[in-house]
């Protein structure tokens, strides 16, 4: 049995457990650049124009957060690639890290989580004192120190005050949240944004926690663009490649009881 049919196996056998993913050495954040593969970068410009469709004729900042069910379903990665594919447009974009429970963004970026959007929302600094410029041609927030009440900042008056403040200045403001079946964070921001995107992993994903990610979302309200696949092995006839996404993401610190996702792959 191959390594891919055993995956399969497992999801069959075991419906409510993500399937094993391979070990794989850690490597550094897959981000786009000049030399990604031509398909990988037409594939998230072609995500950009369904957002940009899917939102609709809004006049202003368009504001969309990213989710997904459970951790390691690639998530940070594509907020941080759609954060640079929607910069290369010219556009003012600010990409907000609001995983303040296991915040990663600035790991990927390399740039420091001394102050971020936790110290902001709590009134220990000015706003001018946390946003940082990256070399993407994009701006970062930075989760910050880690709070005692994450859902609870996200959810009070403070954080529409801060959306509101940052619309004016960009045209798009793209917010990296917790897995939705996980915590209840991203459940706090759908009705201060215009949307919500969720990631999916192939082979990876289970039906149930996706189906129970997809029932949170429609409770509070949120208006769902769209979903990403990752990890995707690609069936086409015109594109034979494989794009993988390889960044461990350990929720032990974060999330407490979610500690067996660790052993599950090395995807964010």
């Amino acid at each position: 049995m191959s390594r891919k049919d055993n995956n399969i196996y497992e999801q069959i056998n075991n419906p409510n457990e993500p399937a094993k993913a391979p070990k794989r050495h850690r490597r550094k954040p897959v981000l786009l650049n000049e030399m990604s593969p031509f398909a990988v970068k037409e594939a998230y410009k072609a995500v950009r124009a369904n957002i940009n469709f899917a939102i609709g004729a809004k006049k202003g900042c368009k504001i969309f957060l990213i989710t997904s069910s459970v951790p390691a379903e690639g998530k940070t990665t594509t907020a941080v690639n759609l954060a640079i594919t929607f910069g290369q447009t010219d556009a003012k974009v600010l990409l907000i890290d609001a995983d303040m429970r296991k915040s990663s963004i600035h790991r990927y970026l390399g740039i420091k989580n001394t102050l971020g959007l936790s110290d902001v929302l709590s009134g220990y600094t000015q706003l001018n004192e946390i946003i940082k410029k990256t070399p993407h041609g994009f701006d970062c927030m930075t989760a910050g120190p880690t709070p005692p009440n994450p859902a609870e900042l996200l959810l009070a008056q403070p954080c529409d005050d801060l959306l509101s403040t940052l619309s004016e200045y960009y045209d798009y403001i793209i917010i990296d949240t917790p897995p939705v079946a996980v915590v209840s964070d991203c459940l706090a921001l759908v009705e201060k944004v215009d949307g919500a995107v969720v990631t999916v992993r192939e082979y990876y994903s289970v039906h149930d926690q996706l189906k129970k990610a997809i029932s949170a979302l429609k409770f509070a309200d949120a208006k769902i663009l769209g979903f990403i696949l990752n990890d995707s092995k690609g069936n086409g006839r015109t594109y034979k490649y494989r794009y993988r996404y390889s960044y461990r993401y350990n929720y032990r610190k974060g999330y407490s009881g979610y500690d067996y996702y660790d052993n599950y792959g090395d995807y964010e």
